[in-house]
């Protein structure tokens, strides 16, 4: 009689979660043909509902041994996940291995290896796990309004703070009002496939030119060559390029003499917006104002447009919470994370933390040069895990190989 002590409501849910996992173990042998990806997503799904049973389940099971009955066995959520996860083959089990990992992996020789082994992989889009991060980044940081400043977001008599150094101000007049565009140039843009583009030494020999040309708006990093013999691997369609200012003090002598080489250099870029950081540091505005002026002054095709400090001030704190506790996030990701809320699909060309390449072989830093990085309050390695882990998933695609000659 003691098999009988389960209640109505114990017998019900435990009939209805196996059922679940019957069900789990009768479409497997379809589910292990399909994507990896959507294997994931299915994991999720089936995880989700059935932590919600198990939940109820525990409740119930709770009250009813508080007045003297044992229970009955279920099939929970966590013996089903492990049974799930010990199914997973292949493709399948190194995507979700890279995307449930919190931990970097300890050298660079195990990263490398683990990498070469989901090259293997074919990527896929999925539009789920997409959409629900381009929508925790637009809750937090609104590119398509605030990324840019504009007259519409930063009237006469704004007090900016920069973000780099809180403790600065600088009170918004006229004149400088007049500078900014009226309202954001992506306002109502939603952009098909993107491509962001580092500069990473991988990108060398890759023959990736014509595959990035091909995309729908192209952002790149720092004022970077694209010219030559360059074109081949990294193309030439910019829609969109950063200036680190100190480039152009390095450069150009903090613009103070000669100019006109400056404008010269930027004529490779056509008509891309020139985006610089001027209210990150107080050193940086008088410089971003002269590359304006300059650019204007030789009526380059180029307009000059300045990250919102505020929105830079968020997109550290969306990342913080998610482990990238640095001072500074690299312009990189600051860039992927802006392509994440403007295009539909986003692919990630040169970024790449390592000092060898998949094959193991010594690369360059850059692919234009080897001058090393000085001491950096970024960290790539663990930028470069999180995107990763975003590829793994679905949500964007990093390309860590040579691309197709003649893509179609």
């Amino acid at each position: 009689m003691a098999a009988f002590r389960c209640t109505w409501k114990i017998r019900l849910l435990s009939f209805a979660i196996c059922f679940l996992l019957y069900a789990m173990f009768m479409t497997l042998d379809e589910t292990l043909i399909s994507s990896p990806i959507d294997q994931l997503s299915k994991l999720k799904i089936l995880g989700s509902r059935l932590q919600m049973n198990d939940t109820e389940v525990k409740k119930i099971n709770d009250s009813e041994k508080k007045s003297g009955d044992k229970g009955c066995d279920t099939c929970t959520y966590s013996q089903v996940q492990d049974f799930w996860q010990k199914k997973l083959t292949g493709c399948a089990k190194i995507y979700y291995d890279i995307a449930s990992s919190s931990v970097q992996w300890q050298t660079e020789e195990e990263a490398i290896k683990h990498i070469t082994e989901l090259q293997k992989c074919q990527w896929s889009k999925q539009e789920s796990a997409a959409e629900e991060f381009r929508s925790q980044l637009k809750r937090c940081c609104n590119a398509v309004d605030d990324c840019l400043v504009t007259q519409k977001n930063t009237p006469v008599g704004t007090e900016l703070t920069y973000d780099a150094e809180p403790k600065k101000k600088l009170k918004i007049t006229q004149p400088i009002f007049t500078i900014f565009p009226k309202e954001s140039f992506f306002s109502s843009r939603q952009y098909k496939r993107c491509a962001v583009i580092g500069n990473g030494g991988i990108l060398a020999n890759s023959s990736c030119g014509a595959e990035i040309d091909q995309a729908d708006f192209v952002f790149r990093c720092n004022l970077p060559p694209i010219d030559g013999a360059f074109s081949q691997d990294v193309g030439t369609k910019t829609n969109l390029v950063t200036a680190n200012p100190s480039i152009i003090a390095e450069r150009y002598s903090e613009l103070h003499d000669r100019r006109r080489p400056f404008f010269t250099n930027l004529i490779v870029y056509n008509d891309a917006l020139l985006l610089l950081p001027a209210f990150s540091y107080t050193t940086n505005t008088g410089l971003s104002f002269r590359a304006l002026y300059t650019l204007q002054d030789f009526q380059a095709k180029q307009k000059v447009v300045f990250f919102n400090p505020t929105y830079l001030k968020h997109l550290t704190e969306f990342w913080s919470a998610r482990g990238i506790q640095v001072k500074r996030l690299s312009t990189g990701l600051i860039i992927a994370s802006l392509a994440v809320e403007l295009c539909e699909e986003v692919w990630i060309y040169g970024f790449w933390p390592f000092a060898k390449n998949i094959e193991g072989k010594v690369m360059s830093h850059h692919y234009f040069d080897n001058q090393l990085p000085k001491p950096s309050v970024h960290s790539m390695p663990t930028e470069f895990h999180h995107l990763l882990k975003m590829h793994s998933k679905g949500i964007l695609k990093l390309k860590m190989t040579e691309c197709q000659k003649n893509p179609k």
